[in-house]
């Protein structure tokens, strides 16, 4: 069964649907999953299919579909139509909006606009499951262990998330907050909800700013559009987010490299590794 037969297949259940006619566009990106437009006369919607390397990482779908689904009852999330857990299945609505880029980043008035969808996020109800980061570093780290020149410094970033993972207050978080999984200007919503779970609010933050590198000023308005206060009372907790997330980021890059290397890939190991030490 090939890729489109199988999401056609995934929407035969989905009543009062007709998509015979529909036309089938897969969407860029995804390491874990596929991702499918689905156009019809009927209805437009997205589906994702886990793909096999949805495996590197212990999803918790269940997770995922309780925040998710929270997110979308405030509107700061598509709504989920249709899911299967068994078979990894998700079906959601499609949202028309312009996904963000880097660029969009440069705007204060962007940036001010992801703070608040921030507060959103971190108000929803608890998932009842903390995002461990310590595990999920080591699961990559075994992923790398025959990879001599990548292994030694995955124990490296091993180490520093166990150091600088500690007890603390925990919100729903999404924890996958960089620019292609914003979409929409005036009122942008997230998508990708498959990192999603209880964790220290400042990691959503860390993850828009170590992904995409953001230059300390707007790393300033962030913080302070964020938290409405001086950005200073609030940095070295923050600062340690962004060292744990670089070190979550090096290993999951490194984790890419091995499926699909590039150039570009081992350059931005290099870089997140010069910022590590």
């Amino acid at each position: 069964m090939n890729a489109v037969e199988q999401v056609r297949e995934s929407l035969a259940s989905i009543a009062g649907w007709d998509f015979a006619n529909a036309e089938f566009t897969k969407l860029p990106g995804g390491v874990t999953n596929q991702t499918w437009l689905v156009e019809s006369t009927s209805a437009s919607c997205v589906v994702r299919l886990n793909s096999t390397h949805a495996g590197i990482i212990d999803f918790d779908r269940k997770c995922e579909l309780l925040a998710h689904g929270n997110a979308a009852e405030i509107d700061i999330a598509p709504e989920i139509i249709h899911y299967d857990l068994e078979n990894g299945v998700l079906v959601t609505e499609y949202l028309p909006g312009r996904m963000w880029d880097e660029q969009d980043l440069v705007s204060t008035r962007n940036i001010e606009a992801v703070a608040r969808l921030l507060r959103h996020v971190h108000s929803l109800p608890v998932c009842g499951t903390t995002l461990d980061l310590v595990s999920t570093a080591r699961q990559y780290e075994r992923h790398l262990q025959k990879r001599e020149g990548l292994h030694a410094f995955a124990s490296r970033c091993v180490e520093i998330v166990e150091k600088l993972s500690v007890e603390g207050a925990r919100v729903c978080c999404h924890n996958d907050i960089v620019a292609a999984n914003v979409i929409g200007d005036d009122t942008p919503k997230l998508i990708d909800w498959e990192y999603a779970g209880d964790n220290d609010p400042f990691f959503d933050l860390a993850s828009l700013i170590g992904y995409h590198g953001l230059p300390p000023k707007t790393v300033e308005t962030l913080l302070s559009a964020y938290t409405g206060r001086d950005a200073a009372a609030d940095r070295d907790a923050l600062d340690t987010q962004i060292r744990i997330y670089d070190a979550i980021q090096w290993l999951w890059l490194a984790v890419r490299q091995l499926d699909k290397p590039t150039k570009e890939g081992f350059a931005m190991l290099e870089e997140i590794q010069q910022r590590i030490q």
